[in-house]
């Protein structure tokens, strides 16, 4: 098994879903789906892209500890913006696959 794999499995097990600033219950799975999306696109991008596609979310971080991404050099803007990679983009991918999110 991959890390990435093994990372969305045990988030989809763990801890699907996040509370949004205005209500409702949202899935980290789609914000899994938007990284690998914009992982395939470049090397390195930030958390504010994500939030873009897939509007308010808390934080990359939570996803950073489950394996599935990784933050790359330091936060920058002031302390406001980090970078992050997939390293395991094949093993996202294949997660995502399973649970029918691609």
């Amino acid at each position: 098994m991959s890390a990435g794999y093994e990372g969305t499995m045990l988030l989809r097990t763990e801890n699907p879903y996040f509370r949004g600033m205005f209500g409702g219950q949202y899935d980290w799975l789609e914000v899994v789906k938007a990284c690998y999306e914009e992982a395939g696109r470049t090397d390195e991008f930030a958390g504010a892209w994500i939030a873009k596609r897939v509007g308010w979310f808390p934080s990359l971080r939570k996803l950073v500890k489950y394996g599935i991404l990784e933050k790359r050099g330091e936060t920058v803007r002031r302390g406001s913006r980090a970078y992050y990679a997939m390293p395991d983009r094949e093993g996202v991918g294949r997660a995502l696959r399973e649970l029918g999110y691609l």
